[in-house]
């Protein structure tokens, strides 16, 4: 995964993903964890559609967020 800093994630439009987590009330420090990536900036770039998830990752946030894949992918 390429790596992105601060201000670039700024400019970026967030995807659904971030709503996603957001609505399931978890926060990006639990949910980087809990969905085996390997640090936070990881999943802000798949947040920020900087990176798109593979399917496995797409799977473990569709269970733990409660929102279909194919939700999520839009």
């Amino acid at each position: 995964m390429s790596k992105h800093n601060d201000i670039e994630f700024m400019n970026m439009q967030h995807t659904r993903l971030r709503q996603a987590r957001i609505d399931a009330g978890i926060p990006q420090n639990k949910a980087w964890s809990q969905l085996d990536l390997s640090g936070i900036r990881d999943l802000r770039a798949y947040e920020w559609g900087a990176e798109t998830p593979n399917d496995l990752t797409f799977q473990k946030m569709s269970e733990l967020y409660g929102r279909s894949v194919s939700w999520l992918r839009e």
